[in-house]
């Protein structure tokens, strides 16, 4: 498993579980936004969110990073 950062997480082929990889195949989709969540019993949840387009998550970075000292005076 390669980890570049805290916020990333890179799996190789053969560590993608099999039900994941067919959920991503099924949705069709190269690039998609999903949420994660941890439950109490252990079980992970994932949900595609389809109406948000990916390249969004990356605009919405590089503003952030632009405005950080602006951003952070205000809270």
């Amino acid at each position: 498993m390669a980890e570049e950062s805290e916020s990333l997480l890179a799996l190789s082929p053969d560590e993608i579980p099999t039900a994941l990889r067919e959920w991503i195949m099924m949705l069709g989709s190269d690039a998609l936004l999903a949420s994660l969540e941890l439950l109490p019993d252990g079980r992970l949840v994932l949900q595609a969110l389809p109406g948000v387009d990916p390249r969004l998550v990356a605009r919405v970075r590089r503003t952030f990073a632009q405005h950080e000292d602006v951003l952070r005076r205000l809270s």
